[in-house]
């Protein structure tokens, strides 16, 4: 993908546009992301693995750092991560309620 640079942008359609496609990419790779969350279910035994609680306070540490280092909000990105944890935890559950309806 080739982005104009902020600067050499001529009007604001064409910040829109390099937006959108920016935005169009992240979409991309958190589709991505989303296999890898319904593929861990395999290595996982039970809600308290799944729900992983440590594992959620290091990821959302992690968030904020990197949002500082990219001089951005770390309160919003880990609103957003929040939110995005929350729901990968509840697909993962469904997994794990599936994978055990068919051992039985």
């Amino acid at each position: 993908m080739i982005l104009k640079k902020p600067e050499d942008c001529n009007s604001a359609e064409e910040v829109r546009n390099e937006i959108d496609k920016i935005d169009h990419q992240i979409i991309k790779l958190y589709g991505e992301r989303h296999k890898y969350i319904e593929e861990i279910v395999r290595f996982k035994e039970d809600e308290e693995g799944i729900i992983a609680n440590d594992r959620k306070k290091q990821v959302l540490h992690d968030r904020r750092k990197w949002a500082q280092e990219n001089r951005l909000d770390a309160d919003t990105f880990e609103k957003m991560y929040i939110t995005l944890i929350e729901s990968n935890i509840k697909r993962e559950l469904e997994i794990l309620k599936l994978k055990k309806a068919n051992l039985d």
